[in-house]
């Protein structure tokens, strides 16, 4: 599944229009679409589903990113030099690199000469495949999609997003296999631990300490395995923390007007990219390099404080239904 192989098959249909769809498949696979996609989401339809697509985005971003540095494995055009990038040759560390068999690995070569360059940017597994999967299968298992062309479209467009990783002679089958297995296996969780957060509040109450103790737990282990990232632990952290104090004092009713749901969402993005600069400026000014353990309290503390902060202006803006009282002392 490191074989070069299925790269070259597909590169042979190069074609202007061809070129075109999968750069831009690749290009909305990008962190730049799901941070907006994602508030708007949040604050424009219900947020207990739109909580658990957050979830699940942010634990199979946590998965793959461990699985990236734990691994450490090239990308095709890194290991082929038959193989373009993007549409361009002479990327290649080595030559002849890739997996001469099915089951086979990348040579030795070719392994040590990727770990060797600086800011190594792995390929195993896609992260674009998994993002994809993860956006796609939550957002039909999270808003309880019933229609087959929906469930259809959530199974087509990772393996879309897949084939353009492929194509652009980024990812290797492999990658992509691994990218569509963690994200199905982030969004069963997620779906489980939402499960569990709807229960009777003492029950969910002890399913949402063992999540964010284990997360936290995660958190710690970072400091001597340097595979785990503490920033984006800490951002499955921020997101726990503000799903228990919902679920202690109260999911606000998104079914409002489109009037306030715009205002909402003008909110939410207002709330998250203040934040972001707010946090990239506040970490740049420790002078702590990228994965240092401080980065965690940076992403609990931004993410919960972006989301809460933004709920509660919603709230006080009247931007919210109000729920009976009864109702908004449970999960």
């Amino acid at each position: 599944m490191f074989e070069s192989d299925p790269i070259l098959w597909l590169q042979q249909f190069s074609a202007p229009w061809f070129d075109a769809l999968m750069h831009f498949l690749s290009w909305i696979g990008e962190a730049w679409f799901y941070t907006p996609a994602v508030l708007v989401l949040l604050f424009a339809t219900r947020l207990r589903p739109g909580m658990g697509v957050l979830l699940a985005l942010l634990l199979v971003a946590f998965a793959t990113e461990g699985f990236k540095q734990g691994f450490g494995l090239p990308r095709p055009s890194e290991v082929d030099a038959r193989v373009l990038y993007k549409g361009e040759s002479g990327r290649h560390l080595v030559a002849d690199g890739a997996a001469d068999t099915f089951w086979g690995m990348p040579s030795d070569e070719a392994i040590a000469a990727k770990r060797a360059t600086r800011d190594p940017s792995y390929g195993f597994v896609s992260g674009h495949t998994s993002a994809a999967t993860a956006l796609a299968l939550a957002l039909a298992l999270f808003f309880g999609a019933r229609r087959r062309w929906i469930w259809a479209l959530a199974v087509a467009w990772p393996l879309l997003m897949g084939l353009s990783r492929m194509y652009l002679g980024r990812h290797f089958l492999a990658d992509v296999l691994g990218g569509l297995v963690v994200g199905v296996a982030g969004v069963l969780l997620a779906w489980a631990l939402m499960r569990r957060f709807q229960a009777p509040w003492p029950h969910a109450r002890r399913a949402w300490l063992l999540a964010v103790g284990g997360v936290c737990a995660l958190a710690v282990v970072a400091l001597w395995v340097p595979w785990i990232d503490p920033a984006i632990a800490g951002d499955v952290t921020g997101v726990l923390l503000c799903i228990g104090a919902l679920m202690r004092f109260g999911w606000p009713d998104g079914d409002t007007g489109w009037f306030r749901r715009l205002a909402r969402v003008l909110v939410g993005l207002a709330f998250g990219y203040a934040a972001i600069s707010l946090l990239e400026a506040a970490y740049a000014a420790t002078g702590w390099p990228d994965r240092h353990a401080g980065a965690f309290f940076f992403g609990a503390g931004g993410i919960a404080t972006a989301l809460l902060g933004a709920i509660a202006t919603c709230r006080l803006l009247g931007l919210y239904r109000q729920r009976p009282a009864a109702a908004a002392a449970g999960p």
